[in-house]
C-alpha cells in the first residue's frame, strides 16, 4: 500500500528587488537613533576625560574608552546610512501613487 501525502501549493517566492524596503527604511532610522545615542556616550567619556563632564557610567574596561564609543556610533550609522539607501533604490509600483508626506505636507507647485 502507498500512501501519497499531497501537500497545497504555498505564497509564490517572488524575485522582485527590495522585497523588504519598508523593513530596511525602518531599521535604518532607529539604527540612526542608536547612533546618535553612542555618539552622546562616547561625547560624555570624551569630555569626561577633560573634566568638563561629570562622572562616566564606567569607569574601567573595554566600555569606558571614548573610541570604543564613537567607533561604534560610526559602524552604526554606516549600517543605517546603507539600510536606507537599500530601501529608497526601489521603484514604484505602477497603478499606485507617491507615498504622501507627513501630515499631509504638500511642496508648493510652480506655475
Amino acid at each position: 500500500m502507498i500512501v501519497r501525502i499531497r501537500f497545497g501549493r504555498g505564497p509564490v517566492v517572488s524575485r522582485r528587488k527590495g522585497k523588504n524596503a519598508k523593513l530596511a527604511l525602518l531599521a535604518g532610522s532607529l539604527l540612526t537613533l542608536v547612533a546618535i545615542c553612542l555618539a552622546f556616550m562616547g561625547s560624555w567619556r570624551l569630555f569626561g576625560d577633560v573634566d568638563l563632564a561629570g562622572d562616566f557610567l564606567y569607569s574601567e574596561g573595554f566600555l569606558s574608552h571614548w573610541q570604543v564609543w564613537l567607533g561604534a556610533a560610526g559602524v552604526t550609522q554606516y549600517i543605517a546610512l546603507r539600510l536606507t539607501q537599500y530601501s529608497r533604490g526601489i521603484p514604484v509600483p505602477e497603478g499606485t501613487t507617491e507615498p504622501e508626506s507627513p501630515a499631509g505636507f504638500r511642496p508648493s507647485q510652480t506655475r
